[in-house]
């Protein structure tokens, strides 16, 4: 099989979300080098020199694609190149695909549907480059689904809301789950070290935060008020990862850290000295911060609902995110039980060992085998 990779976001230096998903796919392939499969992995100028020379060996080929925009890369200079390389199955990785025409057979991973949930939170208040994206990719993506031969996607509930949101048969839609990129900290020392510098000393609980309203930052602030003010409960909460730190002081008691994005050591070291981790996020395709607190031994309180409720199992306690009472009440009823937080953290061990790259890259080998017909 020749196979074709949208690889763009996995090649790049700094990395989040899906370019760690493309990334350690990839890795995982070549760890592999699984036989009678030969990969041309495309990429735009934004590669990183570094991150192409791990993956320039026998059975890949890497093709550096210049394009007057995005959009101009996704549907002309991609299609083009594939078809030109006579590729046998292209794998569109980032929730987009060719649509002016289709070079070979096609397979596209779709996260999430995320865009088109936006309003349903008011996350409407968008900045103009990322509402012309936004715009030109909710156009696409139903014609992206029609197209593809099968649609790979990262939960059962992403599976369900992308036949929902796209009118596709849920049985075109395959789950193949993520696994944790963040690699869990084991310097304690080091750790603390790292959290001195940002002026955290002693137990905390930890969260992260975001702009978007789905994340619930305000939310998960309103009820660590509760828990503060109400509940007499003076443990600091710790919130990393807002872009705008800023936007949230207003809203913020004594007792919160607002932290920007930080380095992924002192992200590590965040997860495991925390006494438990806490994400009551409205809406998540994967959701794979729950996976990292797991696999960094720290009990995880997240929401019932949607993908997040899904992944964790039995293996997390749970609130309702529209509820901050209930947040502050579950956040309460873990502070206070030892042997739930010990027990918790077993169960997080045995569900995280659930989740592999090994196991996603076989799983989409099998789909690219399924596809071409074995």
């Amino acid at each position: 099989m020749l196979i074709g990779i949208d690889a763009r976001y996995g090649l790049r230096k700094s990395r989040r979300g899906i370019g760690n998903y493309i990334y350690h796919l990839l890795c995982e392939f070549r760890r592999m080098r699984p036989p009678r499969c030969e990969f041309i992995l495309y990429a735009d100028d934004t590669a990183d020199p570094e991150v192409v020379a791990e993956f320039q060996q026998d059975s890949f080929t890497i093709r550096v694609l210049s394009a007057l925009n995005l959009a101009w890369w996704e549907q002309v200079a991609l299609p083009l190149a594939v078809r030109r390389d006579g590729v046998d199955l292209l794998h569109c990785t980032s929730n987009i695909a060719p649509v002016l025409f289709k070079p070979c057979r096609l397979i596209t991973t779709i996260h999430d549907v995320i865009e088109f949930r936006r309003q349903e939170f008011g996350d409407t208040k968008l900045a103009f480059r990322h509402r012309l994206s936004r715009t030109y990719r909710m156009g696409v993506l139903p014609r992206v689904a029609k197209l593809s031969d099968r649609i790979v996607t990262v939960s059962e509930y992403s599976r369900q809301d992308i036949a929902a949101v796209l009118k596709v048969k849920e049985e075109k839609i395959v789950v193949v789950y993520e696994a944790p990129t963040l690699q869990p900290s084991s310097d304690p020392l080091k750790d603390g070290e790292l959290l001195k510098r940002l002026g955290i000393e002693g137990d905390y609980v930890f969260a992260f935060g975001a702009l978007d309203r789905r994340k619930n930052t305000a939310g998960l602030i309103d009820a660590y008020k509760i828990l503060r003010n109400q509940m007499g409960i003076s443990i600091p909460l710790v919130i990393a990862g807002i872009e705008r730190p800023e936007v949230f002081q207003p809203l913020a008691s004594k007792g919160i850290y607002l932290l920007g994005f930080q380095p992924d050591e002192v992200i590590s070291a965040l997860y495991r000295r925390a006494i438990f981790f806490v994400y009551p996020s409205l809406y998540e395709g994967f959701g794979l911060p729950v996976l990292e607190a797991m696999a960094s031994g720290t009990p995880v309180l997240c929401s019932a609902t949607t993908a997040v409720g899904e992944i964790t199992g039995e293996a997390a306690l749970k609130c309702d995110p529209a509820d901050i009472s209930d947040i502050a009440a579950k956040m309460r009823t873990l502070l206070e039980d030892a042997i739930l937080r010990k027990q918790l953290v077993e169960r997080g061990y045995r569900q995280v060992e659930e989740f592999s790259w090994r196991r996603c890259a076989q799983e989409s080998l099998q789909i690219y085998r399924e596809v071409l017909g074995g």
